[in-house]
């Protein structure tokens, strides 16, 4: 999967009332602008993502 795809897919989680919601909209918007938030916050949702492409959905990460 592109880099554009990745992060397309993250963001379209930014309307979820959800854990991964909050995280994709925080990194959306920059929130609190540190670098050290958004690596952490890129790290958390890339877990994400890998959960989602190990599930029943059969997102692939190639």
């Amino acid at each position: 999967m592109s880099a554009d795809k990745v992060f397309e897919r993250i963001l379209s989680w930014a309307s979820e009332d959800s854990h991964r919601g909050r995280l994709a909209r925080a990194f959306q918007s920059n929130l609190g602008d540190s670098p050290e938030l958004q690596a952490k916050r890129i790290g958390l949702l890339s877990i994400y993502l890998e959960r989602e492409a190990h599930s029943k959905r059969g997102l692939s990460l190639i």
